[in-house]
């Protein structure tokens, strides 16, 4: 009993440190789901569309999507991976028109950079420490981000010229098998988020400079998902999961810079950011003991985003930039077979709606509909050891925009066509 509590105690240490390590790492990246979700936080996953992320992950990155699936491991393990996202977008001008006394500006190329996302969870059985079917697991992922970078004098700029918006969510998470047929977990969201966003602004008199918002926050939410194996229906997981809606209050700057006027300034600020809560639904099914199919219905709630208010504390605050999110649906199916017992392959398609609309899209989320195709695979190394890669490509649908920008009336008009490709690799060790 002594021998296994230090065992396992040395290695739920030595996941902690690995895992601890992991928040340094830099994460920057563009949005890759409708709105600025980020869902690639499992290679696996990634694989099949994300169709079976509540029921069929068998690795530790359920720890993201249903924690409920930690039951699944017989050991303690960590999985880590990296997404390399390729984004490209063209916004094409459609009848800007200029605020007075400055020029409509001209055109700009892909505002988007190839990004690597990583990600690590770890995961540890504790019945042999406390003789209840107990599972505890970390994780470290970025589940909300915007980057984007247009010309400073292109036809856009007093909606949009840099936006970077960055979140490190860590996870604290248990779960419980309740029953031989149903397993709950839960856990923490420790988020912390940091936000830079800037764009042109139009003084008077001709005068034209940067506008810039910038803070950060570190907030708490909580996630709780559930996991069943039905008697009725055989060889069948159904998979539940919410993650609860958070809202940061930005600390920071607002600040108005290069006019040459009285109205450059720097002034303490804070900004309201809200994110959506998100509910998800998923059932799988082995159709023979190689091959399993796996469908997933998920729920945003982005009418939580309604608007990004800026208040200072002295002098007059911004105008609200609104956003006027729509709650949204995203549908996933998907498939993985088992080539033997070294090959394991998957396949997925997921429709994501856009929550943005005509009469607010904006230049820093110039979303559409997203077709997401999926592929990838497993190779056993070892007893102890798997590779999971995985490739992705996102048709995202043609949108406009059209919004009024600044005080003085100038109308932003453009085209908005765009596709993403993504390549992920990871590793999952077990103890």
């Amino acid at each position: 009993m002594l021998n296994s509590l230090y065992s396992n105690s040395s290695k739920l240490i030595l996941m902690a440190g690995i895992l601890s390590l992991s928040t340094t790492l830099p994460i920057f990246h563009k949005a890759e789901a409708a709105g600025f979700y980020i869902q690639e936080q499992s290679v696996k996953g990634l694989g099949t569309a994300f169709a079976g992320s509540t029921t069929s992950l068998d690795d530790a990155s359920t720890v993201y999507f249903n924690p409920a699936g930690m039951t699944k491991l017989d050991r303690a393990q960590i999985n880590a991976g990296v997404d390399l996202i390729i984004p490209n977008g063209d916004i094409t001008d459609n009848g800007t028109t200029a605020v007075p006394g400055r020029p409509v500006g001209g055109s700009t190329s892909n505002p988007y950079s190839p990004t690597p996302v990583p990600h690590i969870y770890a995961v540890a059985p504790l019945e042999e420490m406390t003789g209840l079917p107990i599972w505890v697991g970390l994780g470290v992922s970025a589940p909300f981000g915007l980057g984007s970078d247009y010309s400073d004098n292109y036809f856009g700029r007093f909606d949009s010229t840099e936006t970077e918006l960055k979140t490190i969510n860590v996870a604290p998470s248990i779960a419980f098998q309740a029953t031989e047929w149903l397993s709950i977990g839960g856990g923490i969201d420790i988020q912390h988020a940091d936000a830079d966003l800037q764009s042109a602004v139009f003084v008077g008199a001709g005068a034209e400079g940067v506008s810039q918002l910038e803070g950060d926050d570190l907030t708490v939410g909580y996630n709780i998902g559930l996991l069943a194996k039905p008697d009725f229906i055989p060889n069948t997981e159904i998979g539940l999961h919410y993650r609860s809606a958070i809202s940061h209050t930005l600390e920071g700057k607002v600040n108005i810079s290069g006019t040459g006027t009285a109205a450059d300034s720097s002034r303490d600020g804070t900004a309201d950011l809200d994110l959506p809560d998100i509910l998800t639904f998923g059932i799988a099914h082995d159709v023979t003991p190689q091959t399993r199919v796996m469908g997933q219905a998920t729920w945003f709630g982005w009418s939580n985003f309604e608007s990004i208010d800026a208040n200072t504390t002295v002098g007059t605050d911004p105008a609200p930039v609104v956003q006027n999110y729509a709650n949204t649906m995203a549908f996933s199916v998907g498939a993985e077979h088992d080539l033997n017992e070294t090959w394991t392959l998957r396949a997925g398609y997921q429709f994501d709606e856009t929550p943005t609309n005509d009469t607010f899209r904006t230049t820093r989320t110039p979303d559409g509909d997203r077709h997401w195709f999926s592929g990838g695979g497993t190779y056993k190394i070892n007893d102890k050891m798997d590779f999971d890669f995985a490739g992705t490509y996102i048709d995202v649908g043609n949108e406009t925009i059209n919004v009024t920008r600044n005080p003085v009336p100038g109308q932003v008009s453009a085209n908005t066509d765009g596709y993403v490709a993504i390549v992920s690799v990871g590793l999952n060790y077990k103890f």
